[in-house]
């Protein structure tokens, strides 16, 4: 048989020593372990160590500093509705004082008139000039009681509790007494009534309470209820008069006398 000379796996080789008296290469092979070492413990540190815990700012969430607190803007919205409030009723005491305080309305006895008077609202020229004055008075329309006035003008005077037959003033000018007599005014027609001798009384309410000027040295209270009196002249009824409640006599006569209810035109 002949001998195996399969080369067999190589002796391991001892580590070479430094040469003496090297001093670099003195301590070589600890350093060398104690590199290996300390990579090995690098490589396994981030797994095991703890990140740093930020600390959370005093100042607010989110590194916004805290807002400090403002009694102004707490006290904001009181004081503006305070104002608001201040605002509206200084408006209403405007409104107040802007449109004059006007007295009640008075009752006023309505009925049916018994047959055989003097004055019937069957008259159709009576009909007619009432329908006209009731549109003049509520629509303050200015010509058109001026062109229902009489030709010889209108007699202005405090009620006395009857028709003047004289005294009074005599307005020529109808057009610009009733612009002074409408002006402010919210009218409405309560009644109306014959006075016995062919003649009739008008209530008329809502007159704005005012001076007026008849003449230069001459003035007369127009108050809110007046009485419009009503006469025929060749057929045709006209106003003749206009006479201010003064005395309050009308006021009594509208709740103790009776009153027709204005006809249908």
């Amino acid at each position: 048989m002949q001998p195996d000379l399969t080369p067999g796996p190589p002796a391991p080789s001892e580590p070479r020593a430094a040469p003496l008296g090297d001093p670099d290469h003195a301590h070589q092979p600890a350093q060398s372990e104690g590199v290996a070492n300390g990579q090995i413990a690098q490589d396994l540190a981030p797994d095991l160590a703890l990140e740093p815990v930020a600390a959370v700012p005093e100042e607010g969430a989110r590194g916004q500093p805290a807002q400090r607190y403002n009694p102004f803007r707490y006290w904001l919205r009181p004081l503006v509705l305070a104002v608001l409030v201040v605002i509206l009723l200084g408006l209403t005491y405007w409104d107040q004082r802007r449109i004059p305080d006007r007295p009640a309305r008075p009752d006023v006895l309505t009925a049916t008139p018994q047959a055989g008077a003097t004055v019937s609202a069957s008259d159709p020229g009576l009909t007619d000039a009432l329908a006209r004055l009731r549109t003049a008075l509520q629509r303050r329309d200015a010509r058109g009681l001026a062109n229902l006035s009489d030709p010889d003008g209108l007699i202005v005077a405090a009620f006395g509790g009857t028709l003047p037959e004289s005294g009074g003033y005599t307005v020529s000018d109808t057009f610009r007494f009733s612009q002074d007599a409408l002006n402010g005014a919210q009218l409405s027609t309560l009644g109306w009534r014959n006075d016995g001798r062919g003649r009739v009384i008008v209530l008329a309410d809502g007159f704005k309470t005012h001076n007026l000027h008849l003449s230069a040295n001459s003035t007369l209270e127009l108050t809110s209820l007046a009485a419009i009196g009503l006469a025929p002249r060749a057929g045709t009824w006209y106003v003749r008069w206009v006479l201010p409640d003064s005395s309050g006599v009308l006021a009594q006569q509208a709740r103790a006398l009776v009153w027709q209810p204005w006809p249908n035109p």
